[in-house]
């Protein structure tokens, strides 16, 4: 009974932590996406002033949390509030299937390994292809849908620099950016895990 009382206590902290650290993630990710508003070529800046942001703060959360489908939870609340906010609903599965494969990639260090925890990170970061994916199978209604909201030179603009290339470029970039968010957590969290006995 006691093993049981226990092991619930254990899993509610845990799903504090992640909600907790999934809202800091959003803002962070929210606040550094508005630069978009300043261009296309702003959205790049803005996901790679989040991908850094938030290095520290998943890093931190799997530390904290240590419970397998602490990264896929993440994962589908943001995908979702995505979704909300007017996004592919392409987002929700990209989103939980990296947030999937980066638990197994975190599980297999405990969730306390820093290169596994930085190698999750990087691979659960990719979600953000997500929203962008309907510019390979339905471009005409994506960029129809951006006019609608920051008007046709946006959309345009947004058009001829997005193409298939360079998002399949960004792919590579953002993995970077994220390993770099990666390694300041994993500077910032030190102690965490010294004290796990872990590089």
């Amino acid at each position: 009974m006691t093993q049981v009382s226990s092991s619930g206590v254990t899993k509610a902290r845990s799903a504090v932590t992640i909600g907790a650290f999934t809202a800091v993630y959003f803002i962070l990710m929210w606040c550094s996406g508005m630069l978009g508003f300043f261009g296309p070529a702003f959205m790049f800046v803005g996901w790679i002033v989040g991908l850094i942001l938030n290095g520290p703060v998943v890093m931190l959360m799997m530390v904290r949390s240590r419970m397998f489908g602490t990264v896929t939870i993440m994962a589908g609340v943001v995908a979702f509030l995505m979704v909300v906010t007017g996004h592919s609903w392409v987002t929700v599965p990209v989103a939980l299937v990296l947030g999937f494969l980066a638990d197994l990639i975190a599980r297999s260090g405990g969730y306390l390994s820093a290169p596994r925890n930085i190698a999750a990170y990087m691979l659960f970061s990719l979600w953000m292809i997500g929203p962008l994916a309907p510019i390979f199978f339905a471009p005409d209604s994506y960029y129809a849908d951006v006019a609608s909201q920051m008007g046709q030179d946006y959309a345009d603009g947004m058009r001829a620099l997005f193409s298939p290339a360079v998002i399949s470029g960004w792919v590579v970039v953002a993995m970077i950016f994220a390993c770099l968010g990666g390694l300041i957590g994993r500077f910032l969290l030190r102690k965490h895990f010294s004290k796990a006995g872990l590089a």
